[in-house]
């Protein structure tokens, strides 16, 4: 049985990733913060911080994540499409949204090489501990459905 997505499942989801990157940010201002003040948005206050600008910022960017996500886990795409396939499109999107976010918000020069090794870097850590936990908690939930299942099957043959 599939639970449709509601709003609140989607605002929920949002600030979950809106708290996990500024998290994630905050460790890096601590840790680079004057180092990368005058070279990124990000970084403007150096390390006492992030701006409410780039807050607000990566808020929006959290949404557009969620959003793809939300969109490339829908039934008409998940029938059409592999998985392989929609997990490839989603990143290429998330990729294209996050270049969009700097060019528009210059979190980062966009024409600096070392700025994109660092992204990519940080892109694939991301991607690979929320796929990690989406393994954890996809794992948890079947053994669960698997328990249930068992336990009816045990109550109808009584």
């Amino acid at each position: 049985m599939d639970k449709k997505p509601t709003v609140l499942d989607l605002l929920a989801r949002t600030f979950t990733v809106f708290g996990i990157t500024v998290l994630i940010l905050c460790v890096m201002c601590a840790l680079f913060g004057d180092l990368a003040k005058g070279f990124s948005e990000i970084f403007a206050l150096g390390s006492s911080g992030l701006s409410v600008k780039t807050l607000l910022e990566f808020l929006l960017s959290s949404a557009v994540m969620n959003l793809l996500s939300s969109l490339f886990m829908t039934d008409v795409i998940i029938h059409s499409m592999s998985a392989i396939k929609r997990i490839a499109l989603m990143f290429t999107s998330g990729i294209i949204a996050v270049i969009i976010f700097s060019t528009l918000f210059g979190w980062f020069p966009v024409n600096d090489l070392t700025s994109w090794i660092a992204f990519i870097i940080c892109f694939v850590v991301c991607c690979s501990v929320g796929t990690l936990l989406s393994a954890i908690k996809l794992r948890a939930e079947n053994r669960q459905l698997a328990e249930a299942l068992e336990k009816l099957k045990e109550k109808n043959n009584d």
